[in-house]
């Protein structure tokens, strides 16, 4: 397939406040750069363990299935620590993932607050181990499943528009920010 013709899947979540129940996660299907293909919208429980599940579904919808290409998340915790496995999410998809991030992740900062305020800490920190070494690529921190680290450069490269961060994750943030706030923000990662 021409790489024009590739459809990426861009997914973020909605903002929040600990005393909400819900987040939103928003996917953008966009044709590389280019033209919007459609929207997936789904809710998340707040500090959940349901971001993994309702990913595989957005994924694995009849409608768009056969036209994503590759799977760009905005991390892999979505609303608090709703942390999204992304092996999980590559098995039952088979659709490359790619994890951006604009900072290494603090790891022992992120186990002392999943040991305060969670009982199963362990599991939530066993998701985030497994997702996978941590690479740099250009100004992001990436983790990778089912795609080369050549290939997920060139891929981040052609899925830009006018912002640093792939057109397909800028327009997923400016609608789940639309949905929780009213307004679209521009701050992504």
């Amino acid at each position: 397939m021409d790489k024009k013709g590739y459809r990426f899947l861009g997914i973020d979540d909605s903002y929040f406040s600990r005393n909400e129940k819900f987040s939103y996660l928003v996917g953008c299907i966009m044709r590389k750069n280019e033209i919007i293909e459609g929207f997936l919208i789904d809710k998340i429980y707040v500090d959940g363990l349901d971001s993994t599940e309702k990913i595989i579904k957005m994924i694995n919808n009849k409608r768009f299935y056969q036209q994503i290409f590759v799977v760009f998340l905005a991390g892999i915790t979505f609303a608090g620590f709703n942390v999204a496995d992304i092996e999980e999410i590559y098995q039952k998809t088979k659709k490359p993932i790619i994890v951006l991030m604009k900072k290494y992740p603090n790891f022992n900062g992120i186990e002392n607050a999943l040991k305060k305020y969670f009982n199963d800490w362990k599991k939530r920190l066993e998701i985030i181990k497994k997702a996978g070494e941590i690479k740099k690529i250009e100004n992001f921190y990436v983790q990778l499943k089912g795609i080369s680290e050549k290939e997920a450069e060139s891929l981040i490269k052609i899925s830009r528009k006018s912002s640093k961060v792939p057109e397909v994750l800028r327009i997923a943030h400016m609608v789940a920010s639309a949905i929780s706030l009213g307004y679209s923000s521009k701050k992504i990662l």
